[in-house]
């Protein structure tokens, strides 16, 4: 069970942006995670949990690159606060581009092709269903989400 870091002192003092940054920091970790887990999977051919994780990749990095373009989370857990924010990269990714240009995001040039075709009602598939050829556009996409963090984070350390 994950134990989840309190915002005991940002939810006293309602400072959202402790929310904000504890937001950043649990989104930007368990997008790396997932990467790196799906990683493992695709090399050793586990295609489908691979997809699944690289699905999960992108969603939690889009997120994170959504906080720091300042949507609003809950004090209490550092959850996006819109429903909209709340969805899976399927449906995740029109609303961070929309969010994305509306926030003069300037790294949208380097977002390949969306997840239209992925879904986490996937994981009841059968493990023959998936291949190399359908999960590398998802494995290319979270890693082009990937490379944007990076490079949003190296610009802001400039």
């Amino acid at each position: 069970m994950a134990v989840r870091e309190p915002l005991v002192s940002a939810a006293a003092i309602g400072d959202t942006r402790s929310a904000h940054l504890w937001a950043t920091r649990q989104t930007s970790a368990a997008h790396l995670r997932h990467w790196r887990d799906a990683e493992l999977l695709f090399e050793h051919r586990r295609w489908a949990n691979a997809d699944q994780l690289y699905g999960l990749s992108a969603e939690c990095g889009l997120k994170a690159l959504m906080v720091d373009l300042g949507m609003e989370v809950t004090e209490e857990d550092g959850r996006p606060a819109r429903p909209e924010h709340r969805q899976h990269v399927n449906a995740l990714w029109s609303e961070f581009v929309s969010f994305a240009i509306g926030n003069s995001f300037q790294y949208l040039d380097m977002l390949p092709e969306p997840f239209d075709d992925w879904s986490t009602a996937d994981r009841y598939a059968h493990g023959s269903h998936f291949s190399d050829a359908g999960v590398s556009p998802h494995r290319s996409a979270a890693d082009a989400v990937r490379k944007m963090m990076q490079t949003a984070q190296l610009d802001r350390a400039r």
